[in-house]
């Protein structure tokens, strides 16, 4: 009996404590989820005032029905709007951003007297923001392709002033653009020459000419020679000869310059061109592909650029027609498709008082991808090269912001 008398009592006591600490236990409840309300309220209204700042200086334009579109987008489900949202914009493009969330939670009762009362929050931000345009200079391998036949004597010291021109302008800019770009350099006239080149041993100390052509049992295979472009000079029966004044092959005086970064070693190259023979821009077209080609790269002992921004193009020049139809036939086999769909190589054919045959030749060739310019006079020329030899660099949109709170 005196047990269940003290186990009554004991049950008492506990049901006792429980009912006086319960209100402060709610109270405690009730603070905890004010205060994770209240934290949430500030990292909405932080949000909302980011946005509406990175928003004003983006369009750089005060936007009120923005503001309030992006206060009620971050705004929580248990706060009201008070209405006050302000937005501006200063001669210095300077955003300032004034707007406030308030809030009266009905747990509010819980809390004892001295602790109800209404909570507010305002974030006032102000911002500079800038748009900023980042250049960044894309890698290059520029082929210049040059007709140097015979009918170029007068014209070529003009061609070598407007090229070194265009070569100068590219050494003023950024120095890293600068070093993003390569030249190789193509002279033709009846053919091209090699002088040392390590896959053609006997090219040491004299100019060989090297038919650029595959051939069959008994004439010139126009199929094979598309196929045979990247093909190494290991797998090609290369039709070869010295140069001479007597033959009328390939220019005795200048050769290929493979790719370099040298802009100096170019403008040298481009100052020694002398002319001679007839035009075969084919021969050009085939051999200024393979100073491009990876593969071909590799026999010249130059290492490939490895960047998937890599931007290949080839420039050629002609004053003339050539003689034959080799070039029709090369165009009929898909030599130019293969250039640019299989190779990736961009196009740009100069003409400099040519044919509207030979025009309409080299618009076959472009395809939509390339370009052909139509010089009728140096001005003119000159503007076209300038345009081909551009180099390019990738635009991005940078917005800087300044938060003071």
């Amino acid at each position: 009996m005196t047990k269940r008398l003290g186990y009554d009592r004991q049950h008492g006591d506990i049901s006792l404590m429980f009912v006086i600490c319960l209100p402060f236990m709610l109270a405690m409840i009730a603070i905890s989820i004010l205060l994770a309300m209240y934290l949430l309220t500030v990292t909405r209204a932080g949000q909302a005032s980011d946005a509406a700042s990175l928003a004003c200086g983006y369009s750089q334009r005060a936007d009120q029905a923005l503001l309030v579109g992006i206060l009620d987008y971050y705004r929580p489900g248990f706060v009201i709007h008070d209405g006050e949202a302000q937005i501006a914009i200063d001669g210095r493009n300077r955003c300032s951003i004034k707007a406030s969330y308030r809030f009266n939670p009905t747990m509010m009762a819980l809390l004892p007297e001295s602790a109800r009362t209404d909570v507010s929050l305002s974030s006032d931000t102000g911002a500079t923001s800038h748009l900023v345009i980042n250049s960044t200079p894309l890698p290059m391998d520029l082929a210049l392709v040059l007709d140097i036949s015979g009918s170029m004597s007068a014209q070529l010291p003009q061609l070598k002033r407007i090229i070194n021109g265009a070569l100068e302008d590219i050494r003023q800019q950024d120095a890293d653009e600068v070093g993003a770009v390569r030249f190789s350099l193509v002279p033709f006239e009846t053919g091209v020459g090699v002088l040392n080149a390590p896959w053609m041993p006997k090219s040491a100390d004299k100019v060989t000419c090297v038919d650029g052509l595959s051939y069959g049992q008994y004439s010139v295979d126009y199929a094979a020679t598309v196929n045979d472009l990247a093909e190494p000079a290991a797998n090609l029966n290369i039709n070869t000869t010295f140069a001479s004044k007597w033959l009328d092959a390939c220019s005795m005086d200048v050769t290929i310059l493979p790719l370099t970064q040298d802009l100096d070693l170019v403008k040298q190259r481009v100052d020694a061109l002398v002319t001679s023979g007839t035009t075969s821009s084919y021969q050009g077209l085939i051999w200024g592909v393979r100073t491009l080609l990876p593969q071909w790269q590799e026999e010249w002992q130059i290492p490939p650029v490895e960047s998937p921004e890599l931007i290949q193009r080839l420039v050629l020049f002609t004053d003339g027609a050539d003689q034959g139809f080799h070039l029709d036939d090369l165009i009929e086999q898909g030599l130019c498709r293969a250039i640019q769909d299989k190779h990736h190589i961009e196009m740009s054919f100069i003409g400099f008082g040519v044919s509207d045959r030979r025009l309409q030749q080299f618009r076959e060739c472009a395809g939509v991808k390339g370009k052909v310019y139509d010089a009728q006079n140096t001005q003119e020329l000159e503007a076209f090269f300038r345009e081909a030899l551009q180099t390019e660099t990738k635009a991005s949109l940078v917005l800087r912001e300044e938060i003071e709170t």
